[in-house]
């Protein structure tokens, strides 16, 4: 699901990045901390994770996904399916007087007319609400690209996002000016809720997929949810080592993620955004086990909407230019 993304640009508004700015500054003139974070040269953990985030790893680029993969499903359900079923119960309404004028019969009952009235206007006005202010919500899942793919050039030193046109569409983003949103002091921090990687470059580094220079800034959300602050820090070094120094500094992922839409792949990350992780890490697997049981008809619902979620995207491709940079 694409929400945080979509939020992110479809909210913006002229002199964003100045107040922006101006905001991050005044906080570090009270804080004693930088405006940014550890630029790429500096280390901020003595041990790495690629943290099951990885589609394609080479020695040339790793392409990693976004949070919010398992997140989606739902929108589908209400708006997707819900939606389709009013639809059709208009067009049935609408048929019915069709039916009736095409078998020669012209009732003068004012009711009937009044009828076939109301069901074309209600028909009409359904679709035009639709299309106007509900599709925007499904496309955040639905009929759009199956998935956002961030990938890490080391050759010619880029990154490129891979996203849909109505969150912003494909940029290149120079590395070197890359600023990170952790603090080495994080890796204590318990994060209940699931952290994210944030990534973001100011004006100046951003470029359009023909490559030229855009006035704007970027932020982009990157790999899985983590558990804390540790392991957050060890994704970013993962990331920055590749980058950085290769990958002999940053081994190859154990398994890389598929890209298919197999359905229990779909029930895999419905079973696990159940928000039941700290239950099970504190040892009550009794209890966590009897409360997934309990909710298996819910994980179910949302594993059909997810999958059918995917089915309803298409596979998205990098165009030939980023496909085949540095090799």
């Amino acid at each position: 699901m694409y929400l945080w993304e979509w939020l992110f640009y479809d909210n913006r508004e002229p002199g964003d990045y100045e107040r922006w700015k101006d905001k991050a500054e005044k906080r570090a003139r009270e804080t004693g901390k930088p405006v940014v974070g550890p630029n790429v040269t500096e280390s901020v953990s003595n041990t790495v994770t690629d943290s099951e985030s990885i589609y394609a790893y080479n020695e040339t680029y790793i392409d990693v996904r976004t949070p919010h993969d398992e997140k989606r499903g739902l929108v589908t359900l209400f708006l997707g399916i819900g939606g389709m079923a009013w639809l059709g119960v208009c067009i049935f309404a609408l048929s019915l007087p069709s039916r009736t004028f095409m078998r020669g019969e012209h009732p003068v009952e004012l009711g009937f007319y009044f009828f076939c009235l109301t069901a074309l206007v209600v028909t009409f006005g359904s679709f035009y609400v639709y299309f106007k202010y509900l599709f925007q919500y499904l496309r955040l899942e639905a009929f759009t690209a199956r998935r956002l793919i961030v990938r890490f050039n080391r050759i010619t030193r880029k990154v490129y996002l891979l996203r849909p046109n109505n969150i912003g569409g494909i940029v290149t983003l120079d590395w070197n000016k890359t600023e990170a949103a952790v603090d080495p002091s994080m890796r204590r921090e318990v994060l209940p809720g699931g952290g994210f990687l944030i990534l973001g470059w100011e004006k100046g580094a951003v470029y359009d997929v023909d490559g030229h220079l855009k006035d704007d800034y970027e932020i982009t959300f990157v790999g899985r949810t983590a558990r804390n602050g540790a392991e957050l820090l060890a994704f970013w070094e993962y990331i920055r080592r590749y980058m950085e120094i290769g990958p002999e500094a940053a081994p190859p992922p154990k398994k890389l993620l598929s890209k298919t839409p197999w359905p229990w792949l779909s029930f895999e990350a419905a079973w696990n955004t159940l928000p039941l992780r700290g239950l099970r890490e504190s040892g009550m697997w009794p209890m966590f086990v009897l409360v997934k049981l309990m909710l298996l008809p819910v994980t179910l619902i949302h594993a059909t909407g997810h999958w059918i979620s995917l089915l309803l995207c298409y596979e998205p491709k990098f165009p030939p230019s980023i496909k085949n940079a540095g090799k």
